[in-house]
């Protein structure tokens, strides 16, 4: 639903570094790794069920 999220962390990680904020750089970088994370194993829980 909310997919474009890690990319805008992303974004706002990559204008706060533009911006010499190292601190809020951090803090953005660390919430789109966990928002990342934490949406693979949401949706990466099941095994794949191949028939070949």
């Amino acid at each position: 639903m909310y997919m474009f999220l890690p990319f805008l962390l992303a974004l706002a990680g990559c204008a706060s570094v533009w911006h010499a904020r190292p601190g809020l750089s951090y803090v953005l970088w660390g919430a789109t790794v966990v928002v990342t994370v934490a949406w693979f194993f949401h949706h990466a829980t099941d095994p794949l069920k191949f028939s070949f």
